[in-house]
């Protein structure tokens, strides 16, 4: 095959593949409300579920650090054997020697092992409510750009269904637009509803199609109560309130760490019981009154005997009186959060205000688009035509408006620590 064909056919198949229907798969639509979606993202999403996760070993390592660290030990020993004797026949008797020995913290070790356990629990708590918080709010913002895509689907059909009773001849162009604009927003919508399952785990097995229809009343707000609340209820604070806690409590712990272990311990020996023989013997010559006789002496007998010992050992910390690296390293780490706290309050000002002029602004917006709407809606074009488009466009600049006053409402709420959702 010459290169010229060879191109023919790859542009052919590059113009199939670009010119082909871009739904392979069927897409199905169903119905969900807001409510019932962020339920979905609460119990299926990963990152929660791994938060939660960790909230569990967080328990559990409370339930072990809660307890006294003992470790008891056991031993026992033989003996003693030797493969040489001094002269035979020589005996020793093989004891048995059983021991126990066991630690007894420092003092404060355990509560204060304790309580770090207890504030490290309190973290995971906060980091799982973080986590939900920074997962529904993306969630929630997805869901609201699908659920405006999905009213301005709903916007086309209204005026293409008002088109139809007119003359075919009046309406040719405004239906092709409209048809058009229709189009793109049905390839908007789906791709928006499929970023909706990326929040639900596997939930979701048709795409969701969000229903509400964004009307949430202008509110008014005392941006100093905004900026109070933000400073005390904001998760970061929260999360770094608890860092500092458990900072705190680190520091507390290390402190009782160099308190030191004492480690008694107790002993039993038993040697069971034995006959020493020296190998002794003595000879009697004889005499006019006797034969002579040779006598052996039969060594020492021995009992069972059973001796116990007991003791105790106490390390001398030498090293916790020439250096404080350990102390120095957790005080620095709480001062570290401390200063990031600081920081961060002076942060959420500049934040809850430049959220509050973002909604007084996108406020100001929605009320005049509403206005341009209504005045639209009494006063239409004489041409049915026009205004039955001007009334779409009105309506899509309102949707618009609607969508904008949503987010920056909900951005408001969230930098000044309202994490709830609205009712769409």
């Amino acid at each position: 095959m010459s290169k010229l064909n060879l191109h023919l056919v790859l542009l052919g198949l590059l113009g199939y593949l670009l010119c082909s229907p871009i739904y392979a798969v069927e897409l199905r639509y169903s119905p969900i409300t807001l409510d019932q979606y962020l339920e979905l993202v609460k119990q299926s999403n990963a990152y929660i579920y791994g938060a939660s996760l960790d909230v569990q070993t967080a328990m559990a390592n409370k339930e072990a650090q809660s307890l006294y660290q003992f470790a008891p030990s056991v031993s026992y020993a033989r003996g003693a054997y030797q493969n040489q004797t001094p002269y035979s026949p020589y005996n020793t008797p093989q004891s048995s020697t059983y021991g126990l020995s066991f630690t007894i913290e420092g003092w404060g070790k355990r509560s204060a092992r304790e309580k770090l356990a207890e504030a490290q629990t309190e973290a995971s708590t906060v980091q799982l409510e973080k986590t939900r918080s920074f997962v529904q709010i993306n969630a929630l913002n997805t869901y609201i750009d699908t659920l405006r895509l999905a009213l301005i689907l709903k916007s086309h059909n209204n005026a293409l269904s008002k088109l139809k009773p007119l003359a075919f001849a009046k309406t040719t162009d405004a239906e092709r637009f409209l048809n058009k604009q229709k189009t793109a927003t049905e390839k908007d919508l789906s791709f928006s509803a499929l970023n909706l399952l990326n929040f639900s785990g596997d939930a979701l097995q048709d795409l969701p199609y969000p229903k509400g229809n964004l009307d949430l009343p202008a509110q008014e707000y005392n941006v100093e109560e905004l900026i109070s609340r933000g400073q005390s209820q904001r998760m970061e604070i929260l999360s770094l309130q608890s860092a500092i806690d458990v900072a705190e409590k680190n520091m507390t712990l290390t402190m009782q760490n160099r308190n030191v272990n004492v480690y008694p311990y107790v002993s039993q020996t038993r040697t069971p019981q034995y006959q020493y023989t020296n190998g002794v013997s003595y000879s009697i010559p004889a005499s006019p009154s006797g034969s002579a006789q040779t006598l052996n002496s039969p060594g020492a007998a021995y009992a069972a005997q059973n001796q116990i010992t007991a003791g105790i050992t106490i390390p001398i910390p030498v090293t916790n009186y020439l250096q404080s690296a350990d102390i120095v390293s957790a005080a620095n780490q709480k001062l570290q959060y401390e200063m990031q706290l600081r920081d961060l309050k002076v942060q959420i000002r500049v934040q809850v205000l430049q959220a509050f002029m973002q909604y007084s602004f996108a406020r100001d917006t929605l009320v005049n688009a509403q206005k341009a709407y209504e005045a639209t809606m009494k006063n239409p074009n004489k041409n049915p035509v026009l205004a039955i488009m001007d009334a779409r466009d009105k309506e899509g600049d309102l949707l618009d408006a609607k969508t904008n006053h949503v987010k920056a409402l909900l951005n408001l709420w969230r930098q000044s620590g309202n994490y709830s959702a609205p009712v769409l």
